[in-house]
């Protein structure tokens, strides 16, 4: 789908989305959303999967949320662009989050809603709950927690294609005021894969 063609719908923005995410972004494609995802490398062809023919739209952009200058200027630009984002994917490690979520807070529309997912050392018994990040602003912050899957003590952590499903379900999930929302498992703690 070529970036110039159709007008710019709904822009959801993804942060960290060529990898384990991949499939959140192709779902929102799907779904006939626009789709800009950041990252720091261009993703390969295919990265996405097949996108489907619902008018949504890919804008990939190339930035580094460690570089806190580049990545505020490149959303800056593409929120020029589509307009302000509606809601928000973060995948950013726990060194760029106060610079990146700063960055995110300032392209984002009034009202946007940010997940923000998070490893399975945020539902730790001694973490403490996963709270909004004050640089976030009034944006409604919802944390979702990747655990791990299996019987019993016969775990394993998630793969990319359950990662993203869960991701794409807490977004379509109303939110509550149970905790993070969970994907995969985290309890029993003692029952998490070794490696």
């Amino acid at each position: 789908m070529n970036a110039d063609d159709a007008p710019v719908r709904g822009p959801v923005l993804v942060v960290g989305g060529t990898g384990m995410l991949a499939g959140v972004v192709g779902g929102l494609v799907r779904e006939g959303l626009t789709a800009v995802v950041v990252s720091r490398k261009p993703p390969g062809p295919g990265a996405f999967g097949d996108l489907g023919t619902a008018g949504g739209r890919l804008l990939p952009v190339s930035a580094d949320y460690t570089d806190p200058l580049g990545f505020a200027a490149a959303l800056r630009r593409v929120a020029a662009r589509t307009g302000p984002f509606r809601q928000a994917v973060l995948w950013v490690h726990a060194h760029g989050r106060p610079h990146a979520h700063a960055a995110v807070a300032a392209a984002l529309a009034d009202g946007a809603s940010v997940l923000e997912v998070l490893g399975s050392a945020a539902a730790a018994p001694t973490a403490p709950a996963p709270r909004p990040p004050e640089a976030l602003g009034r944006a409604r912050h919802r944390a979702v927690v990747l655990g791990f899957t299996g019987p019993g003590a016969h775990t394993r952590w998630l793969d990319h294609g359950e990662i993203s499903g869960g991701v794409l379900a807490a977004l379509r999930t109303p939110q509550s005021d149970d905790g993070p929302y969970v994907v995969g498992r985290v309890r029993p703690w003692e029952d998490r894969p070794s490696a």
